[in-house]
């Protein structure tokens, strides 16, 4: 005779598996979403992506499954991914009803988006489309061509402090990740805090470097984990609330800053850094709180550093795979720059440089410092794409680096091939398609400070260095690993500098 407690685990199990079998019922077989190709674990959790989010896989998944799949996979059970250029107005345009998404259709608290900002929400992370383009306009008039020319000097400084340091290099085989996230750093810090943080003289990383490494690896586990971390916080380990504590370092840190510039320069500073552009137009009105004004610094110098380091971190190692646009680009210099070819420079003087620009523009293709999804909801309503009626409320994305491959716009997608940008005007899918600082009203603020500084950095070292490989930086090693930013696999990018001789300049 069956016990009672028996009995109970009986029903208990029955149940237990026909909740699950009436989920994979309905999340397979009677979604909207049924007919759109994906993996099978895909249409019943959005767990089934948790290995590859860790490992830093998951934008080459997606990409695999693109390949697989098509321009549409459904990557979640109410998740799509698309790479189709037909759509990418409509999700990520100016006029676009497409907002960012939330974590979860239960709007449970969090975004990815908010678990990598500091509180109150800047820029990055607001979600409702009024309170984003309101603090939008009180940023973006910093980010003006003429004002970003207006840094090109201090922005010099940090680079003849990067000359210096591969001037002084016996080696001549820096780990150029490391160096150039130094000199990223110490441009966004003096542009937004009134100073350097000190790294290119140090020739190592400051705490904010770790703290900032700390703030993105705590963001993604609360993302993933918030309970997990919450019970990790009872702890009392000391190294496990050190690393818990970074969000508050980073915040304390903008504040100090922040308080210490204001005391310089005060309000109504004639420095030419983007802090007080962003400053100046407050006074009247006092349009952000000084909690918020520093808040927003510091989501800018998170976003300005890693990018840029990233994106010439990669841009080296393919030129030195490619030392023929090496060539090409000195050639340039010499015509374009003639005895100013090693400086000074200002900004009308790199500016029309076509094969520089075709060099950094076929780099951001291949190597996106951000190729992840974007994540965006479907407004209410649905949406009608093709034949298909996509629910409201549904998750849809796209990701950079499978959009900048699409063989179609850009044949041999997988090559670095920058001539496909000077041979002839590209295409209209090739400029729909390519979106390393995204698109529309969410699009980069800092493109063109980041631009200023890709350029100015390209010409400083290449008019004085060949850049080669060594045996232990490879194919291998480069591989990307992206946590929202990409790194290489290996965490550095060991690269060797020759000063060029007079054989080379005269090619």
């Amino acid at each position: 005779m069956a016990t009672l407690p028996g009995i109970y685990a009986t029903i208990f199990s029955l149940v237990a598996a026909g909740v699950i079998l009436e989920k994979i019922l309905r999340c397979r077989f009677i979604t909207p979403l049924r007919n759109f190709p994906g993996p099978f674990l895909a249409s019943i959790t959005d767990k089934w992506l948790l290995y590859y989010d860790l490992a830093g896989l998951r934008t080459l998944k997606i990409h695999e499954l693109h390949r697989r799949y098509g321009p549409v996979v459904r990557i979640g059970p109410n998740e799509l991914s698309f790479s189709d250029v037909s759509v990418v107005n409509q999700i990520y345009g100016q006029q676009t009803a497409f907002m960012k998404a939330p974590a979860s259709q239960d709007e449970e608290p969090g975004t990815i988006y908010e678990s990598m900002s500091l509180q109150p929400l800047g820029i990055f992370s607001l979600r409702e489309k009024a309170a984003h383009s309101h603090r939008r306009s009180l940023l973006s008039h910093a980010f003006s061509q003429q004002n970003i020319n207006d840094c090109t000097a201090l922005i010099m400084q940090k680079v003849d402090l990067l000359v210096e340091m591969f001037e002084k290099d016996v080696s001549r085989q820096p780990d150029v990740f490391l160096r150039f996230r130094l000199f990223a750093l110490d441009v966004v810090g003096e542009l937004f805090l009134g100073s350097s943080f000190g790294g290119l003289e140090a020739g190592t990383a400051p705490q904010f470097l770790h703290d900032m490494d700390d703030f993105f690896l705590l963001g993604g586990l609360e993302y993933q984990f918030y309970a997990v971390v919450a019970l990790l916080r009872r702890l009392p380990l000391a190294g496990l609330q050190s690393f818990l504590a970074c969000r508050e370092r980073v915040a304390q840190l903008g504040n100090s800053t922040f308080q210490k510039y204001i005391e310089r320069h005060g309000r109504e500073s004639k420095r030419k850094d983007l802090l007080t552009k962003i400053l100046s137009p407050q006074q009247e009105k006092n349009l952000m709180s000084d909690r918020e004004t520093y808040v927003e610094i510091g989501n800018l110098v998170f976003a300005g550093t890693d990018t840029t380091s990233t994106t010439l971190t990669y841009l080296f190692w393919a030129l030195a795979r490619f030392p023929d646009w090496q060539n090409s680009i000195r050639v340039e210099l010499r015509e374009k720059l003639g005895d100013n070819v090693r400086g000074p420079y200002d900004y009308q003087a790199i500016g029309n440089l076509p094969v520089l620009e075709a060099v950094i523009n076929e780099g951001l293709r291949l190597y996106p410092a951000a190729p992840a999804s974007l994540p965006r909801i479907v407004p209410d309503g649905g949406w009608q794409y093709n034949s298909h009626t996509i629910p409201a409320r549904t998750v849809v994305s796209m990701q950079c680096y499978t959009t900048q491959r699409d063989p179609l716009a850009f044949p041999e997608p997988d090559k670095f091939i920058p001539g496909r940008w000077l041979d002839v005007e590209p295409t209209a899918d090739m400029k729909t398609l390519f979106m390393p600082f995204s698109k529309g009203t969410r699009a980069c603020l800092g493109k063109g400070l980041a631009m200023l500084e890709l350029k100015l950095v390209l010409v400083a070292l290449l008019s004085r260095y060949e850049v080669t490989l060594p045996v232990q930086t490879t194919e291998e090693s480069m591989e990307m690993r992206d946590h929202f930013l990409v790194v290489p696999r290996s965490g550095k990018c060991e690269l060797h500098f020759e000063p060029v001789t007079s054989e080379v300049e005269g090619q």
